[in-house]
């Protein structure tokens, strides 16, 4: 089904949807007040599912055709921009 999903570039309805249950925030369970709580969106699971599927196809291709530079730190994950400026520090000598 997930295959299918892909490969025809659907994503099902169903899937769509999004049950919001609002829910309180801290220290204020008692109140009336509309501001007082927040939203919540469950969603289904399948959607789930299929999103994490496409980020790993996704992630797969970048990494296994070096389509980013070796520098690039944003937006990926287990690094983050503070690695790319302490190499950058050290190797100017700049620490």
């Amino acid at each position: 089904m997930y295959n299918g999903c892909l490969k025809n570039g659907v994503f099902p309805e169903i899937w769509k949807k999004a049950k919001i249950l609002p829910i309180t925030k801290p220290d204020t369970q008692n109140s009336q007040n509309v501001t007082k709580y927040r939203p919540i969106s469950l969603l289904n699971i399948g959607g789930k599912i299929l999103e994490k599927a496409l980020i790993n196809r996704i992630n797969h291709h970048i990494h296994s055709t070096e389509y980013l530079k070796r520098n690039h730190y944003g937006f990926i994950p287990q690094t983050s921009t503070k690695c790319n400026n302490d190499s950058k520090r050290i190797r100017t000598g700049r620490i």
